[in-house]
C-alpha cells in the first residue's frame, strides 16, 4: 500500500509540474529559421529618426504568427514588445531573435478569431542584460487575428 501510494503521489507531482509547462508552450511556440537574406517587415527599427531597418517584424494572419527578423550583424538582438487580447497584465510580452544576422524567429500563437489582436512594436537590445533600446523601437502596429 504504501508504495502505491508513493506512486501515485510521484505522479501527481509529475503531472503538476508538466501543467504549467504544457499551458506556457500552448500560449506561443518558437521556431528559428536561417533566411540568409533581408527582410523588411510591416514595422522596422530605426536609430536616430534613421530608417535603418536592422530588425524588422511582421504578423501573419495564416497561422497566427509574429515573424522578428534580424537584418544586421551590428552585435544587438532583436526583440518584439508586444500585447495581446488574451494575455491579462500591465506590462509588455517579449520576443527575443538573438540568434544573429538573417535568422528569422517565428512566433506561433493562437489567437482566438472573434475578438482576438496583438499590438506590437520591435526594437533592438541587449539579450544578456535583456535591455531593450527604445530609441531603436517602431511605432506599435495593431492586428486584428482573422
Amino acid at each position: 500500500m504504501k508504495k502505491r501510494t508513493a506512486c501515485v503521489a510521484a505522479v501527481s507531482a509529475a503531472t503538476l509540474a508538466v501543467l504549467p509547462l504544457a499551458a506556457t508552450a500552448s500560449a506561443a511556440e518558437y521556431t528559428v529559421t536561417y533566411v540568409g537574406v533581408r527582410h523588411e517587415g510591416d514595422v522596422c527599427t530605426s536609430h536616430n529618426w534613421t530608417h535603418d531597418c536592422n530588425g524588422s517584424a511582421s504578423f501573419v494572419h495564416d497561422g497566427d504568427h509574429l515573424l522578428v527578423w534580424d537584418n544586421a550583424a551590428d552585435g544587438h538582438s532583436v526583440v518584439v514588445e508586444y500585447l495581446r487580447s488574451d494575455e491579462n497584465g500591465d506590462d509588455y510580452l517579449r520576443a527575443w531573435n538573438y540568434y544573429g544576422k538573417y535568422d528569422r524567429l517565428d512566433v506561433n500563437m493562437n489567437l482566438a478569431e472573434d475578438g482576438g489582436y496583438i499590438s506590437y512594436r520591435v526594437c533592438l537590445g541587449e539579450y544578456g542584460t535583456r535591455e531593450v533600446l527604445s530609441d531603436t523601437c517602431s511605432p506599435f502596429n495593431f492586428e486584428w487575428a482573422k
